[in-house]
């Protein structure tokens, strides 16, 4: 595959478009022609990566070396029964690869073009800089070659003699005058002061098992993906500069403007990205490509599926574009687990309802650290995957519903979750529909640990099997549980909803006054219009008429309700001290600090 980039980058970087070919062609109207066939082949059969390697090597050698017809033959056996949309695109090649046979008989008659004429300045030199950096003749003697294919062979020796014989211009674009970080840059403390001390605690961790600053970049990506969006209004323009900059500094101002051009002029993606390919190929070398591969823009983000290390992980946080396979959410699954659930996929006879059921049931066999490892990838993999395709508001909500518990609350969950996702699904929003659907029903059944069961405070039996919002609600009530009334009208104590007069408001045993509708000076650490939430550093379920007790966490810290386990555990915990109740002291604690060139972090809390 690297070959087959590098010789991509070269085929497609700064060429231009061309009108119409006429008889006899050029050498650079061959060149174009070939380019842009192998770009639409490739863009054609963007799914030879699920294949295996060797199925997928055989076919890039097929494209990369002009052997279309084998080309389009192999792809369309691969792609008629799975992929039949690619069966079509391949069939609109047809002409153009009968096009660029003729081209070939010419021969002789091609019009020959100078190397300066197929190649700009700039790839000239950049070439020379690979080979300056590597001494790997081979390399660009291949990537030449690959790049020239359609052109005879003695011509394609001739115009290699060409270019190890010209000499490399000195003068470079101002953006290139640059060093290229091996590490990453870093975060300034102002950019980190929203980390709390378990923020703190879990890179300290990485610390102490030597582990590499790029590991630290990706957990503080994932830390900032799960901040409140009022937090990270407050960082989002620091975070962006950062990236952009990053990006810049890579790639040079010229490129990053082509891309920004390419994203206004809403292009599609494969074209973005075959550019951006372009671009960081021409990098010194495959350290520069590694590095410089993963950085995103913000702009440039959203056309792209995934970029897999370094700061692509990093920025692809930042923005939250994270693209989540139901594949994703599964990763906790032994080898064997994994190899049960491909078997009950491959079977017939077995529904998808029971394939959730026996994940639900290998995730409550697991137990310590696999058992953790699984919350983990799941809890954070559904509210990446929830926030992605339904909005981060929408997440938000969900989670804190979820930690805040109480009776009905998995299925009160499931429905706002649900409901969401088919009002969006019908209005034709989103991309994926089958893939989406399969990731939801994970998080349904392990996340929101939902089993299907209604609840309905007692005025209704049945929900929509889709949305699992209660269904013919009596006492005229409406909402997911048929907890509520419409607009105007009031929850009498009898459970029927009617014209207010004077009653009085439900607050649930907590106060003895109400106004507007509204209960005013809540008692027993509850606050809400109907009493009905705990306060601030109190737990427990006030519609139950009960009060909210303290949460057993020092410096009056906050607490949740841990389903899996049954217990209140502090949500953060004072620098030094460690635990479910921070009842643990760490003595050697530290603020996890790298060397002169690594993150930064501080104390502050917020």
């Amino acid at each position: 595959m690297k070959l087959y980039y590098f010789s991509s980058i070269l085929i497609l970087l700064f060429i231009p478009n061309f009108s119409f070919l006429r008889s006899p062609i050029s050498e650079k109207e061959l060149v174009i022609f070939r380019s842009k066939l192998v770009s639409r082949l490739d863009q054609c059969t963007r799914w030879r990566s699920e294949l295996s390697k060797n199925i997928s090597r055989t076919l890039d050698h097929f494209l990369m070396n002009s052997n279309f017809d084998e080309f389009r033959k192999a792809a369309i056996d691969l792609a008629v029964d799975r992929y039949p949309t690619s069966v079509d695109c391949l069939d609109t090649c047809s002409e153009d690869i009968e096009k660029y046979k003729e081209y070939i008989k010419m021969g002789m008659t091609t019009i020959k073009n100078s190397l300066t004429e197929l190649l700009d300045e700039e790839q000239i030199h950049q070439l020379h800089m690979i080979l300056d950096k590597t001494q790997r003749v081979d390399l660009i003697q291949k990537g030449l070659h690959q790049h020239f294919h359609g052109i005879s062979e003695k011509r394609r020796e001739e115009l290699l003699s060409e270019f190890f014989a010209t000499k490399p211009y000195r003068a470079r674009r101002s953006t290139m005058s640059r060093t290229i970080a091996r590490e990453p840059t870093p975060l300034s403390p102002e950019m980190l002061s929203w980390q709390t001390t378990r923020h703190k605690n879990v890179l300290l961790k990485l610390k102490k098992g030597k582990s590499s600053q790029w590991d630290a970049m990706n957990v503080i990506g994932d830390q900032y993906y799960h901040l409140r969006r009022s937090v990270r209004v407050l960082y989002d323009p620091q975070f962006m500069k950062y990236c952009n900059e990053s990006l810049l500094a890579i790639i040079g101002n010229t490129s990053f403007t082509q891309l920004e051009e390419m994203v206004r002029d809403s292009e599609q993606l494969e074209h973005i990205w075959n550019k951006y390919q372009q671009i960081i190929g021409y990098l010194k070398n495959e350290e520069d490509q590694l590095t410089a591969g993963n950085w995103i823009s913000v702009k440039i983000f959203k056309f792209l599926f995934e970029i897999s290390e370094h700061y692509g992980q990093f920025c692809r946080k930042i923005y939250r574009l994270l693209p989540i396979e139901q594949a994703d959410l599964m990763s906790w699954l032994s080898p064997s687990q994994r190899f049960r659930i491909a078997e009950m996929i491959q079977d017939p006879e077995v529904d998808d309802s029971q394939v959730y059921e026996k994940l639900y049931e290998f995730f409550n066999k697991a137990s310590g650290d696999a058992k953790d490892e699984a919350d983990e990838v799941i809890t954070l993999g559904c509210r990446k995957f929830i926030a992605h395709h339904l909005g981060d508001q929408l997440a938000e909500d969900i989670e804190d519903l979820r930690v805040a518990g109480g009776a009905g609350s998995s299925h009160h969950t499931a429905a706002l979750l649900f409901s969401k996702h088919y009002e969006i699904a019908e209005a034709g929003e989103l991309a994926h529909q089958k893939r989406i659907d399969e990731s939801l029903s994970i998080c349904k059944r392990i996340y929101l640990d939902y089993d299907g069961s209604c609840f309905c405070n007692g005025r209704s039996n049945t929900c929509d099997p889709k949305t699992h919002v209660c269904q013919n609600c009596t006492g005229g009530t409406i909402g997911y549980q048929c907890e509520k009334c419409p607009e105007d009208l009031q929850l009498d104590k009898s459970g029927v909803c009617s014209t207010p007069l004077d009653e009085e408001c439900n607050c649930h045993n907590h106060a003895t006054e109400c106004m507007d509708g509204m209960c005013q000076n809540c008692q027993g650490n509850t606050i809400g219009d109907q009493c009905e939430l705990c306060d601030v550093g109190y737990f427990g379920d006030p519609t139950k008429e009960k009060e909210c007790k303290k949460c057993p966490c020092p410096k009056n810290g906050e607490c949740s309700y841990n389903t899996f386990s049954n217990i209140i555990e502090c949500n953060d915990c004072p620098k030094g001290h460690i635990g479910e109740r921070c009842e643990d002291s760490e003595k050697s604690y530290q603020p996890y600090t790298t060397e002169a060139s690594t993150i930064t972090l501080v104390d502050n809390q917020l």
